[in-house]
């Protein structure tokens, strides 16, 4: 093999290289989630997916992705950051009232209800600890 070959075989390695190793943070950067069930309802529909931004700076209002609770145990840290992932809205943030109870929502949590109060939300398993929220919501699809 000659040098020209040579050269062409390390260029050729160096671009999927790259490619992998950019595909590889865009992933850690963004997430795509698809939506299940009725409880974002009429802003996101069951099966719309949401383009999120894997990011700690969230506010009330904001659409987050977060990791699921527990149907029995409701939301632990320990489950941190894994699938299945939920679709809701931040309706109160830390030290602020939580809708429905007046009681003030936990330092490092977030009240958390979908659009439509047929879904699952903070209402049944409590506030969720910030540390499971995954990142905000930047488009459906």
């Amino acid at each position: 093999m000659g040098s020209s070959a040579w050269i062409s075989v390390l260029a050729l390695v160096a671009a999927v290289a790259l490619t992998a190793e950019g595909v590889r943070q865009l992933r850690r950067r963004w997430v795509l989630v698809k939506v299940e069930g009725v409880s974002m309802e009429p802003a996101l529909r069951d099966g719309a997916e949401v383009l999120a931004k894997r990011t700690r700076r969230v506010a009330v209002g904001d659409v987050v992705v977060v990791a699921a609770p527990d149907p029995d145990l409701g939301w632990a840290e320990e489950r941190a950051l894994r699938a299945p992932w939920w679709v809701k809205r931040i309706a109160a943030g830390p030290g602020e009232p939580m809708p429905g109870s007046g009681g003030a929502v936990p330092p490092d949590h977030y009240f958390l209800l979908g659009d439509n109060p047929a879904g699952e939300d903070s209402r049944r398993h409590g506030p969720c600890p910030a540390a499971l929220v995954l990142g905000v919501m930047v488009r459906e699809f």
